[in-house]
């Protein structure tokens, strides 16, 4: 009967064992939830506060692209082009000869550039309705950005910006604003389509253009017309 009393002792102090060691482990357990959740919120606040912190203090937009002034070459009257100098990819200087058509006189570049598409060979008979060549002035490469109106009060001329190109990933280029367009592209297009005078009136948000020089060293004659990301910093 003594040794009875003492095995159903001993599964009894068995047994509060484990249930001591199973609320300790659920206990310990609800410890790491607790501290996990508390991480998790802080880490969500600090990334919140991040973008709202960005948004704040840059504007961005991604209705940007590489630009430049491209320029046609036309021939001054008909006749074969009996020279021709130059293919795609050629850098010529101001007011470098590029070709001749024959009884006609000389094709020159008006600007220093770069050839980025040609339309003739040699000995072609060429027309003045028809470019031979279309040069990039590579005196006037920029990055053009779209701004919403209601932005626009915020940015000057000299203002520093940041640009990234989508095909070179997210190498950062800094540059400054170097023009504010004075109408949108609306207004020079005719298309201002929110203005009427009677019926249903639906308000379309402007769009005013700016130009950014990059000052970094970045051969940008290859990426005319590619897709850019500006950021202006606002204080």
């Amino acid at each position: 009967m003594s040794n009875e009393k003492l095995t159903i002792t001993e599964t009894e102090e068995t047994t509060e064992a484990a249930e001591t060691a199973t609320e300790k482990k659920k206990s310990g357990g609800k410890k790491i939830m607790g501290i996990i959740l508390v991480l998790t919120l802080v880490v969500g606040g600090i990334i919140g506060f991040y973008f709202y912190w960005q948004g704040a203090s840059y504007l961005t937009t991604g209705n940007a692209s590489v630009q430049t002034n491209l320029i046609q070459i036309f021939p001054p009257a008909p006749g074969r082009l009996d020279r021709f100098t130059v293919s795609e990819g050629s850098f010529v200087s101001e007011n470098e000869i590029i070709g001749r058509v024959e009884n006609v006189g000389h094709l020159r570049s008006p600007v220093d550039g770069v050839v980025v598409d040609t339309n003739a060979v040699l000995n072609q008979v060429v027309s003045p309705q028809m470019p031979v060549a279309v040069i990039a002035d590579m005196n006037n490469i920029h990055i053009r950005a779209n701004i919403e109106e209601g932005n626009i009060s915020q940015l000057q001329i000299g203002q520093r910006a940041y640009a990234t190109i989508d095909a070179l990933g997210n190498r950062q280029f800094v540059g400054y604003i170097s023009s504010i367009g004075l109408v949108t592209d609306a207004a020079l297009s005719g298309h201002l389509t929110s203005f009427t005078t009677g019926g249903t009136f639906t308000r379309i948000t402007q769009l005013v253009p700016i130009k950014i020089t990059i000052t970094d060293e970045v051969a940008l004659y290859n990426l005319i017309g590619l897709n850019a990301t500006v950021r202006i910093p606002l204080r």
